[in-house]
Formats: C-alpha cells, sequence, structure tokens
C-alpha cells in the first residue's frame, strides 16, 4: 500500500469521528454558510497536517513532551469547549436571520479560531500520539506522501461537512435552526464537561 494512501485512512481516521470539532463546523456551516464552514475546515486540516509533520519527523520523542502538558490542555480545552456551547446557546436564543457572505476578514478569523481550537483538542492529540508511538524507530516509504495523504483526507471531511451543513443555510425555518443550535452546542457542552471531569477524576 503505497505511503498516501495510507495518510488517506490515517486523515479519514482522524477526522471522520464525531467530537466537538465536528459540531462547531456543523453549527458555522448552519449559521454563516458554505464558506465560513470550509474556512473552519481548512483550520482544522491544517493542524493535522503540522501534527502530522511533528509526529512523522519527531516519532516517540513527542510524547513526554505532550504527556507533561496533557491534564492542562484538557483543562484548557473543557473550559473553551464549554464556553463556546454556551455561548452558542445564549447566541441562537437571540439569533437574527442567516447573514449573507462572510468577507475576507470574517473568514480569516474564523481560519484562525478554529487552528487554535483544533490544536488543544484532546482526541486531536490523542491520536498523533498514536501515529508518533506507531512511527518510533520506522521509516515510511514516503513521508511527504503519508502527510499529504492525512492533510488531503482531513481537508476532504471537512469539505464535506462545509456541503452538508452549509446548504442548510438560509434553508431552515427559525424553530429547525433553533433546534440544531442546541444540539450541535449540547453537543460541545457535554464534551467540555465530559473532559473536565476526567481531569477532576485523575
Amino acid at each position: 500500500m503505497s505511503s498516501f494512501v495510507t495518510g488517506l485512512i490515517a486523515g479519514f481516521a482522524i477526522a471522520m469521528p464525531p467530537g466537538a470539532v465536528t459540531s462547531l463546523i456543523v453549527r458555522i456551516g448552519l449559521q454563516r454558510g458554505f464558506t465560513a464552514a470550509l474556512a473552519a475546515g481548512w483550520g482544522t486540516a491544517t493542524v493535522d497536517g503540522l501534527y502530522c509533520v511533528v509526529a512523522v519527523l519527531a516519532g516517540a520523542a513527542v510524547v513526554p513532551l505532550l504527556g507533561a502538558i496533557d491534564d492542562p490542555l484538557r483543562v484548557v480545552t473543557g473550559l473553551v469547549l464549554v464556553g463556546l456551547g454556551v455561548r452558542g446557546l445564549v447566541v441562537a436564543r437571540r439569533e437574527a436571520p442567516p447573514a449573507g457572505a462572510p468577507d475576507a476578514r470574517d473568514l480569516l478569523a474564523t481560519y484562525l479560531r478554529f487552528v487554535g481550537i483544533t490544536m488543544v483538542n484532546p482526541a486531536t492529540l490523542a491520536y498523533f500520539v498514536a501515529i508518533a508511538i506507531g512511527f518510533a524507530g520506522s521509516v515510511l516509504g514516503d513521508a511527504g506522501a503519508f502527510i499529504a495523504g492525512v492533510f488531503a483526507a482531513s481537508l476532504g471531511w471537512h469539505a464535506v461537512l462545509a456541503v452538508m451543513s452549509g446548504s442548510l443555510h438560509g434553508r431552515l425555518s427559525p424553530s429547525g435552526r433553533g433546534v440544531l443550535a442546541v444540539v450541535a452546542n449540547g453537543v460541545v457542552i457535554a464534551l467540555g464537561v465530559r473532559i473536565l471531569a476526567q481531569v477532576l477524576s485523575g
């Protein structure tokens, strides 16, 4: 199997499981449309690609470092997710009809926000720690192709989410948007609370 195909498989395994980032991208698509959700997906895929570079090149050397900062990262992530979810619920209650297409500044801000969110996401870190351990002491046939495969899979999956959620932008009734907003933000809050509870339980 080629290194690129192996990277695609790894990338889809990282990107496809439902989680906080998935819920946030879907929420962005419903509220602001395809281009905003795609900007969010680019931010997430960028971090997946960067983490893959570190995991492949540094291997097991990064594992002790990540282990040392695991609990602080989880606390920060849990608090951020709860805050984002609560804010989303508050905004949804007084949300106006969907706005027009975001401008370049909005898209850049969305991209950077999702870079930050994905960087501290424990699930993303856990997957790449596993990759780092798996590639410790081994050499891929083509590391660059593997990394490209991971990035392509991540971006492709998040583009699918952007298309799916963006296609509903402006088409749902206010009550429909409200229900989906509660579900999406509820998932984000629940995941944040779960992360904090895991840290507290030791």
